[in-house]
């Protein structure tokens, strides 16, 4: 068998998952604090592809807040947030590298809202 044939697809250390999703962004440069929007092309466990209309420049740190498309607890909305350092801007995208990255919950409704109204009976009369 040649080598060249057992060599194929994608050989990236962290697997992609291509998903879109609406996201919102910040970086600083210069002392001064830049927002921007847009959505995901794909995730890995090491950084997110995203495309916007107004990519921050390579090498800055920023700051993505991604739209989780799932509840916790079938309630609660969820943001994923993610900090790392901005690679590359081409065609394809930006892409962020992950330095660390955590769930947050977001939204006006709280656990004890969504608790209260199990029963029957709601808090919010």
């Amino acid at each position: 068998m040649n080598r060249l044939e057992i060599i194929h697809g994608d050989r990236r250390e962290d697997r992609r998952y291509e998903h879109e999703m609406d996201l919102r962004f910040t970086y600083e440069q210069d002392g001064v604090t830049y927002f921007g929007a847009g959505h995901t092309v794909d995730l890995s466990r090491g950084g997110v592809r995203f495309r916007t209309d107004t990519p921050p420049p390579q090498g800055v740190v920023a700051e993505l807040r991604i739209s989780w498309p799932f509840l916790l607890q079938n309630v609660c909305p969820l943001e994923l947030m993610v900090w790392g350092s901005i690679l590359t801007n081409d065609d394809r995208g930006t892409v962020l590298r992950m330095s660390r990255h955590e769930f947050r919950t977001c939204g006006q409704r709280s656990f004890v809202q969504a608790t209260a109204g199990v029963g029957g009976s709601s808090i919010l009369a």
